[in-house]
């Protein structure tokens, strides 16, 4: 056993010894073009927003196909440039449609910008490197580890960078239109998963907000952090090669479609095409405020998110009604008090976030459940969602068929912040994030109206009796008196990751 743990601590030693310090690279600078004054996207957006002067305009993509559908309409509309800014960005069935659509695009003459988080990056994918290659295409890594086989490594020997990650999710096409929210880019942000879905939100946006996420990308993209795909990927594909690797991504994505067709007819039957067919998309018109944090914020270690800083007038000034919705959600002492102080005048607060059952990162349940008495206790109003029937997630930190993943905050019912932002220390501490704040009531309300169907369907309300918690379930009207479908090894597993002192990092 003791020859075994210095084998391992040997490998691991190696591993990290093998890494390399990454030599700045300074790469040219580019910026986002004016926006297309021809094409479709130009015709159809010109007529959209015809008297709508500073005003963003505002599409809703609650449902996974939808949010798929648009970002590859878009793709295929472009005319002139597309800018995409992601965290994971996986390599399978959505993903493959999206860089296929990428080089169609490339093809046309589109001029394409695509940045990722180092961290999980599929950067060793032909798919990326044959767009890299491409004349109209440049890919960058954000915060990138200088150990390239074994990248979470690197944080050993360098936690206070690599600790921190772009959260940031936008794609921005033409300069006319951004798609904003919380999804990624692979099939469980799309409905494109047997084994997982997660429930999520996204914005598509026209008008004055487009601007803004633009220049957001830009300080992104120009910043020290961001490196070009090609200092640790510098193989050029011959044309033979690049051929071969295009017939073989043909091929995939034809067999995809053939193997896929209930998903392709749910594409289809999406209601964002059948907006599309009929010519026109219901926008909600209002005020918007793109807010996000700096690329230097992984610098700035224990400063407070310029983001949430950001918020924080929305938050002060709301008198009615407070519905916060984040998966990840770890108040803190200074939150907990925050909230309780808004019960206190007069705010009616609700927080919607992942059950144990239903979560995918039980270390991050483990840091919230301890708040959970003191907001009961302050009079808020606490929901989790339920894990799907007949469905276990697995012990430590697997998945589930049906976890939540939205970020948004609805102030009085008129103002929604939709973003990458999660409540919890890593989101307002560690990692950069982006949102918008968006000011109409009939949309926040619908919101809030959709979500308490939602609720009331698929989460339970946890209440205090006897200082002891209880969850009810709001569909059954079944009463639980410990974390409802959950394991006990994920619950022994919550337990552990309670004792550890850990929660500055979730």
């Amino acid at each position: 056993m003791l020859l075994k743990r210095i084998l391992i601590i040997g490998v691991v030693l190696f591993m990290v010894g093998c890494a390399t310090h990454i030599k700045p690279t300074p790469s040219v600078k580019s910026y986002a073009k004016a926006p297309a004054k021809t094409g479709r996207l130009a015709n159809f957006v010109s007529n959209a927003t015809d008297q709508k002067d500073n005003q963003t305009g505002v599409y809703a993509l609650g449902k996974g196909v939808d949010a798929f559908v648009s970002r590859v309409s878009l793709i295929n509309a472009a005319s002139s440039s597309i800018d995409l800014q992601y965290y994971i960005y996986n390599k399978d069935v959505t993903g493959n449609q999206i860089n296929y659509s990428l080089y169609q695009a490339a093809e046309r003459g589109v001029q394409i910008r695509l940045l990722l988080d180092d961290l999980k990056a599929p950067d060793s994918n032909p798919q990326l490197q044959i767009l890299n290659q491409h004349k109209n295409v440049e890919i960058r890594l954000f915060n990138p580890s200088p150990n390239r086989r074994f990248k979470a490594l690197g944080i050993l020997t360098d936690f206070d960078r690599l600790n921190s990650r772009m959260h940031n999710k936008s794609l921005t096409v033409d300069s006319l239109t951004s798609v904003i929210g919380g999804r990624n880019i692979g099939d469980e942000y799309f409905s494109a998963s047997h084994e997982v879905e997660f429930g999520d939100f996204d914005l598509l946006l026209i008008g004055a907000a487009v601007n803004d996420i633009n220049t957001q990308f830009d300080s992104y993209w120009n910043s020290e952090f961001s490196y070009p795909l090609e200092v640790f990927h510098n193989k050029l594909y011959s044309d033979a090669e690049v051929i071969n690797i295009l017939s073989n991504w043909d091929l995939e994505v034809s067999n995809t479609e053939e193997s896929k067709q209930d998903y392709v007819q749910a594409l289809l039957n999406s209601e964002f095409i059948e907006h599309l067919t009929e010519g026109k998309l219901p926008w909600s018109w209002g005020n918007a405020q793109v807010l996000y944090d700096p690329p230097s914020k992984i610098n700035e270690k224990g400063l407070a998110s310029p983001l949430l800083d950001d918020l924080e007038e929305a938050f002060a000034n709301t008198t009615e009604s407070l519905f916060i919705i984040s998966p990840y959600f770890v108040p803190g002492e200074n939150g907990t008090e925050y909230l309780r102080k808004m019960v206190e005048r007069g705010v009616e607060v609700s927080i919607l976030t992942n059950s144990l059952a239903a979560t995918d990162v039980v270390a991050v349940h483990s840091g919230y459940a301890p708040y959970r008495k003191p907001l009961l206790a302050a009079g808020i109003t606490l929901y989790e969602t339920k894990v799907t029937p007949n469905f276990k997630p697995s012990a430590w930190r697997g998945s589930t068929q049906a976890s939540l993943h939205a970020k948004s905050i609805i102030f009085d019912n008129k103002h929604t912040f939709v973003g990458s932002l999660n409540l919890d220390p890593r989101s307002i501490f560690i990692n950069t994030e982006i949102g918008v704040l968006f000011e109409n009531a009939p949309l926040s309300e619908k919101i809030h109206n959709a979500l308490s169907d939602a609720i009331s369907d698929s989460a339970y309300q946890v209440k205090l009796n006897d200082n002891q918690l209880e969850w009810i379930d709001l569909k059954t009207k079944n009463t639980f008196t410990s974390e409802p479908d959950a394991s006990i090894w994920r619950k022994i597993g919550a337990c552990f990751f309670g004792i550890l002192p850990i929660e500055d990092q979730l």
